[in-house]
């Protein structure tokens, strides 16, 4: 049977629209019964836990010591999986058991990740512990689970998601990786889904019920595929946690979420807050956002969350910016892998600024600080990439590692970081080639039509969003829209397809969004209700340029950008020759040249055979081609910058090393001379924006311009370069609105612009 087919059969029985249909099929689920069940997912389909050894062994082990009394402490991890996992257990045994139960989370700067020697010694201790049982944790601790149970007399348990070695500690072991008796047992579950599990198995269905809000977040927050039964716990824990169900985490989420919580605002908005304890302060106190009642302790606690998250997010920001600085002159070309160095890093927020690195430049990462005399790194990958295979690769060199295919962590001494990165990308060069980060997520559905409500919600059926199961991106293909500025001036939105289109942050692209240039827009949309009014949302979430915008556009962006940023004296220029422009062009990453009009970048790219980019450019390596009209930052991370023309309003932005290559192929200033308007035309021009912006509200000079042509008198052109001067002296301001600025005045001859345009 065809796909359409089978698109025509989940139709027709199960009254979707044909949007909906598609996407199921797309994502193999072609068949009416699987459809079904993904769309209403229950709690009878998770995996029976008869499918897993191990599991009936740990719970047996804890009933005898809950009957019995015995002292159990739960050995859990730093991270929010770690937390939530030993959340779940602890709240659970601490009800049930007639002894003592604890919980240990190790310190992630003091202690490291996993079981340790010295916090089994912590324990043995200060607690008269009998059974410790990890979660999160200890598939990998062989010699340690040795040393616990001969020499400390521990009974130990190890429940755990990541994968394991060749040998297995010896102990019962729920791993899912390892305990899966049938093919179709799930395989994928987060370290608290596992402590969901060994609840159910402990105490039934039912107990498990009330955990299901916690396994939830850790699930999103772990990155597991949200597919099978990691779909069952985080669609029944998103239902708990907006009936409100547990306190600690309704007050955590009424202090940063408006409205239903959805598996995106776990992403970006609750995990990052609970990781943030670990990562800043101890992760120990989180726990106690899931167990206790008291509303003023809790309260005292998420404020207490949220500013380890404030501080985790500077130093998130302080390491990125790190990192991007070293990065302006890094050999993309050779090093498939990103990976850096520096001892003054904190090595709790190494894992989230590599990721964001990772989305930054679609490549494999490594950040690497000093911790106790040793290196210690944290990596992410990208689609495509297993990083732990590759870091198995250059194991020799390391102290430690671990991880899954999409992260992991290494230790290694200072001396043998050099020959790591050697390493790792040259195993990388061989096995992967050319093709790391060039996959490129195509969209789901291309709109011929806006999507209207009924659609919209049922595509949220398709919910809840995450790995394994993305948000589907929807695709428009528009020449010519009509994006205006909302909020503070920094976002744009547009009518298309009487649907109300928001791109956050955009304003910059706006003139390319407006022009006639072929593009495709990249959707999320959404169902949202304002007003008590239903309606789709849908937000930009990338353009994907198909072609080059028109002179027009150029010529305003030259007098846009206007403010000056460089030298105009030429002292710093460096001039290169046609033949060291070809040799510079033959490279593949690291060389940018830079055009202001057009007419020059085509020229030039048919001479050099270089591709053309407008604005912030294509891709997110740098990739040797022509930046047309180069917006900001667009060309820092390449390492040579060559000017095609002298741009109107400095040069100091292109500069490397202190200098400026120039290619120049021709003069952009000539073609603003042949446009200069007179004293006369530069007051018929004011007042004749005086004038309109008096009577009505205008949000860009083309519109303006438009309705003020008969009464100025003069062509475009010679209006956008008025415009502009009076932009920059103050006279006018632009930006969510264009008004007329009362009490200011000034002289033509105080604009740069005007002296190098005019004079």
């Amino acid at each position: 049977m065809e796909n359409s087919e089978r698109s025509t059969v989940l139709q027709r029985e199960l009254a979707l629209d044909k949007i909906v249909a598609d996407l199921l099929v797309k994502r193999g689920i072609d068949d009416v019964e699987k459809a079904r069940e993904f769309l209403h997912p229950t709690l009878a389909s998770m995996t029976p836990l008869n499918e897993y050894s191990g599991i009936s062994e740990i719970a047996e082990r804890l009933k005898t010591a809950i009957e019995n009394g015995e002292s159990i402490v739960i050995y859990g991890d730093y991270d929010c999986d770690g937390v939530c996992a030993v959340s779940i257990l602890y709240a659970y045994l601490s009800k049930a058991s007639k002894g003592k139960v604890n919980y240990f989370i190790p310190n992630r700067h003091s202690d490291g990740y996993g079981i340790s020697v010295s916090a089994l010694d912590y324990i043995a201790e200060n607690t008269d512990a009998q059974v410790v049982i990890s979660v999160d944790c200890g598939i990998n601790s062989v010699e340690e689970v040795d040393y616990a149970q001969q020499e400390l007399g521990f009974d130990m348990l190890i429940t755990d998601h990541h994968q394991p070695g060749e040998k297995l500690p010896d102990c019962p072991v729920f791993n899912p990786h390892v305990s899966a008796l049938t093919d179709t047992a799930f395989r994928n579950l987060c370290g608290a889904g596992v402590a969901l599990r060994l609840v159910e198995a402990l105490a039934g269905v039912d107990e498990s019920k009330r955990y299901y809000d916690i396994a939830a977040l850790a699930t999103v927050a772990d990155v597991v595929p949200l597919t099978g039964d990691n779909r069952v716990i985080t669609y029944y824990g998103l239902v708990s946690i907006n009936r409100r169900y547990r306190r600690g985490i309704t007050l955590l989420a009424d202090s940063c979420i408006k409205g239903q919580v959805t598996s995106s605002d776990i992403a970006f908005k609750l995990a990052p807050r609970i990781n943030a304890m670990g990562r800043v302060k101890d992760a120990n106190e989180v726990v106690q956002l899931f167990v206790e009642n008291d509303m003023f302790l809790l309260k005292c606690l998420v404020d207490e969350i949220n500013k380890a998250n404030d501080v985790r997010q500077q130093l998130t920001d302080d390491l990125t910016s790190d990192c991007l600085e070293k990065l302006k002159d890094y050999d993309f070309e050779n090093n498939p892998f990103i990976i850096l160095y520096a001892p003054y890093w904190d090595d709790g927020v190494l894992g989230i600024t590599a990721s964001r690195i990772v989305g930054m430049f679609s490549r494999p990462t490594i950040l690497f600080t000093k911790n106790k005399g040793v290196l210690k790194g944290s990596g992410r990958s990208v689609a495509g990439v297993n990083i732990l295979e590759c870091v198995k690769h250059a194991s020799g060199y390391l102290t430690r590692f671990g991880g899954h295919p999409m992260a992991c962590g290494v230790g290694l001494e200072e001396e043998n970081f050099e020959n790591f990165r050697q390493c790792i990308n040259a195993y990388a060069r061989e096995v992967y080639g050319d093709s790391i980060g060039t996959e490129e997520r195509e969209f789901d559905c291309l709109l011929e039509s806006a999507v209207d409500v009924g659609v919209t919600k049922q595509l949220m059926l398709l919910q809840p969003f995450g790995e394994g199961n993305p948000a589907p991106v929807f695709a428009i293909d528009e020449k010519k829209c009509n994006f205006v500025p909302f909020g503070d001036g920094s976002h744009v939105k547009s009518r298309i397809k009487n649907m109300e289109v928001l791109a956050f942050g955009m304003s910059e692209d706006r003139d390319y969004l407006n022009s006639e240039a072929e593009k495709t827009l990249y959707l999320d949309i959404s169902y949202s209700v304002f007003n008590n009014v239903e309606r789709t949302q849908a937000v930009v979430r990338s353009v994907k340029p198909g072609g080059l915008p028109g002179e027009d556009v150029c010529f305003e962006y030259n007098l846009r950008t206007r403010k000056d940023e460089g030298s105009y004296n030429g002292s710093d220029k460096v001039a290169i020759d046609a033949k060291e422009a070809e040799k510079l062009a033959n490279r593949k990453y690291g060389v940018c040249f830079v055009a202001f009009d057009k007419e020059t970048a085509e020229k030039a790219g048919k001479e050099l055979k270089l591709g053309i980019s407008y604005g912030k450019g294509e891709g997110k390596l740098p990739e040797t081609r022509i930046i047309l009209c180069p917006a900001k930052g667009s060309t820092d991370f390449y390492s040579e910058v060559i000017l095609l023309q002298v741009p109107l309003t400095g040069i100091g932005r292109f500069a490397k090393n202190g200098q400026v290559k120039i290619y120049e192929t021709s003069d952009l200033f000539a073609s603003y001379r042949d446009h200069a308007p007179t004293y006369a035309e530069f007051g018929a021009v004011y007042r004749a924006i005086r004038k309109a912006t008096a009577a009505g509200r205008y949000t860009d000079a083309g519109a303006l311009y438009a309705d003020t042509a008969v009464d100025c008198g003069v062509e475009k052109r010679k209006f956008l370069i008025c415009f502009y001067v009076f932009v920059e002296l103050g006279l006018i301001y632009y930006g969510a609105d264009i008004h007329c600025v009362k009490g200011v005045k000034a002289e033509l001859s105080d604009s740069k612009l005007y002296k190098a345009v005019c004079c």
